[in-house]
């Protein structure tokens, strides 16, 4: 029964003052600037995970460099330059 009082009682208060209500416009699920969280496990764990929020622009930036990253590594074990073997 509280919690029904509670959200009466806060939607009256946000109808009141709608300009609360409008905290800022709703982002597009894809553009660069939203902000999307991932649970990415924990090395040595076997069940923690650690949650990581970073905007699209930053996933897609991580995601082109490991590409680059992973690009090299093939390229100069082709080529026989692996310095690590």
């Amino acid at each position: 029964m509280k919690t029904i009082k509670a959200a009466l009682v806060a939607g009256l208060f946000l109808s009141a003052y709608p300009a609360l209500a409008e905290d800022k416009p709703k982002l597009n699920r894809n553009d660069p600037n939203a902000v999307r969280c991932r649970q990415l496990e924990v090395t040595g764990s076997l069940v923690r995970k650690e949650r990581i929020c970073k905007t699209n622009a930053e996933w897609r930036a991580i995601s082109e460099q490991q590409n680059r990253d992973a690009d090299d590594i093939i390229s100069r074990n082709r080529a026989g330059m692996n310095p690590n073997g």
